[in-house]
């Protein structure tokens, strides 16, 4: 499980070099981590309902507007990418959408009180990457 060459890239790199040749130690080792990123679907009924007799929302791939996994530049918190959403009441507005943003190193949660309006949309992606350089591990 370490993230490192010799754990994962060793057979690879045998057969790379039965069939091409070269130079018998690989110049480089840093490696791409990639993590598929994880939705949770739409829970239709929910356990307990909301004062109204009302299920609140759980679930889905769409958060603000904004399709989960989503990279996004944000002012404060810079590239991240979009999580869940939730209302958040306020004095102005009855209620408005916030949402969740992730690290994309770590996919550790950054906020969850982002507004929508401050977030500019760069590109859709349902996975998250990190490069491992060899002095790391």
């Amino acid at each position: 499980m370490a993230t490192v060459f010799s754990a994962h890239c060793v057979d690879s790199f045998c057969l790379a070099y039965d069939i091409l040749g070269g130079e018998i130690n690989p110049s480089n080792q840093n490696l791409l981590v990639v993590t598929p990123l994880r939705f949770y679907r739409r829970q239709l009924h929910r356990l307990e309902q909301a004062p109204g007799n009302i299920r609140s929302r759980y679930g889905g791939t769409i958060s603000a507007g904004f399709k989960r996994g989503s990279i996004v530049k944000h002012p404060k918190w810079g590239l991240t990418y979009v999580g869940g959403e939730m209302l958040k009441p306020t004095k102005k507005e009855l209620q408005r959408k916030v949402i969740s943003l992730h690290s994309l190193e770590t996919g550790k949660r950054l906020t969850q009180s982002a507004n929508p309006k401050d977030i500019k949309f760069l590109t859709y992606s349902t996975w998250r990457t990190n490069t491992v350089p060899v002095s790391a591990s």
